[in-house]
């Protein structure tokens, strides 16, 4: 018996190094979309090629257009889609090369040109997929581009179980002695999982979280020393559900006022905590604990924001509602506008850090997050 079953595993090992070779797509998503803004006139794109085993000689594969496969993008996606016209890309080198010993090709050149031209009203696809190949093709043999107009937000970061902190200690001087400060995010929360999550802000010192020890967990909160804590039942978000966030904090009078998508909600409610307050601290600088400044994250890590994130914005002056309402006002406001002191938009789509376009005050995630497609504003 030990005889029968070395020769069947032998002869299973031989079959195994045997199989007739394939070649396939190497992505692991098929789809990637090019975002066409006004000043867009180019982008590029790459498809790569990977093969189930190594050969003794060098492979190559070519990739071209398949104008056949735009039905099968529509129906698979539930999509209304038109070729992209040959006028807007090329493909310059075609055949990709996967070398002697290798299993992988170089990455192949597609080219999207006069975008400038483009009529964005419509929603075209461009199908790159293998044409030519010394052997065969697995069905994941094609590649969709899908170019479409760009919104104003075309990424955001999902911050759950995740958190973001400045890159080095004493880094944000703009963000010293704030006594009026607006707090700005656009948020789409997915749970209230555990009693606090945080906006943004040091624990002990001047916080914006939600939910708390009595108070519901969606609902929003300023927390401050001297017991200054302060919310307000309508202060509650839902999930599942983009809102913008506005918080205006004035620690003269104590005032504090929210507003969702330019609505005040509730009344004004007053804070006991006085004078001014800073968010130039980095983690690790209080010897009690990581209070730190923070973007998702305050005393322990299941204070997370469980959702996405994107325009969080800090201001050092109190933003009127009519600022507030101005025309896009949510998606995105000028670098360099008065008062704003720090402007991560959370859109940089690869990566862990979130770039500060007012004043270069970058944050770090602990990781990098999932980057998450969306079109905002929404079309009607």
């Amino acid at each position: 018996m030990a005889l029968i079953a070395g020769v069947a595993l032998a002869s299973c090992q031989e079959d195994m190094e045997n199989f007739d070779n394939t070649v396939y797509l190497t992505a692991t998503n098929p789809v990637t979309t090019v975002f066409v803004k006004s000043n867009t006139t180019d982008a590029v794109g790459y498809v790569q090629a990977g093969m189930a085993k190594n050969e003794g000689s060098a492979v190559n594969v070519t990739f071209g257009v398949v104008s056949s496969k735009v039905a099968d993008y529509n129906s698979i996606y539930s999509m209304d889609a038109e070729l992209l016209p040959a006028e807007f890309y090329s493909i310059p080198e075609p055949t990709g090369v996967i070398p002697v010993g290798g299993t992988t090709s170089n990455q192949v050149e597609v080219k999207f040109e006069n975008l400038e031209n483009l009529d964005v009203s419509k929603l075209y696809v461009l199908p790159v997929g293998i044409v030519s190949a010394p052997f065969g093709v697995l069905s994941n043999n094609t590649f969709y581009f899908l170019i479409k107009e760009a919104s104003i937000i075309n990424v955001v970061a999902n911050m759950s179980k995740n958190y973001a902190t400045f890159l080095d200690g004493n880094q944000a001087v703009g963000l010293e002695n704030l006594s009026q400060v607006t707090v700005e995010a656009l948020v789409n929360p997915d749970n209230f999982p555990n009693t606090l999550a945080t906006v943004m802000g040091i624990e002990g010192q001047v916080l914006v979280r939600i939910g708390d020890v009595g108070i519901p967990a969606n609902q929003l909160q300023l927390a401050a020393p001297n017991d200054g804590n302060v919310t307000d039942p309508a202060w509650q978000f839902e999930t599942g559900k983009w809102t913008f966030l506005t918080l205006t904090f004035d620690t003269a009078t104590g005032e504090t006022n929210v507003y969702f998508n330019g609505i005040k909600k509730g009344s004004t409610q007053v804070s006991a905590y006085r004078g001014p307050f800073s968010w130039n601290t980095a983690s690790g600088d209080i010897t009690d604990g990581p209070r730190g400044f923070y973007v998702g994250y305050s005393y322990d890590a299941n204070r997370y924001f469980d959702g996405c994130m994107s325009e969080l914005r800090v201001w050092n002056r109190i933003l009127t509602q009519d600022e507030i309402n101005a025309p896009y006002h949510f998606y995105s406001v000028p670098d360099d506008s008065r008062g704003l002191v720090a402007y991560w938009k959370l859109d940089e789509g690869a990566g862990k850090v979130f770039k500060d376009y007012a004043s270069g005050y970058d944050l770090s995630c602990e990781k990098a997050p999932e980057w998450v497609q969306v079109s905002l504003p929404a079309k009607n």
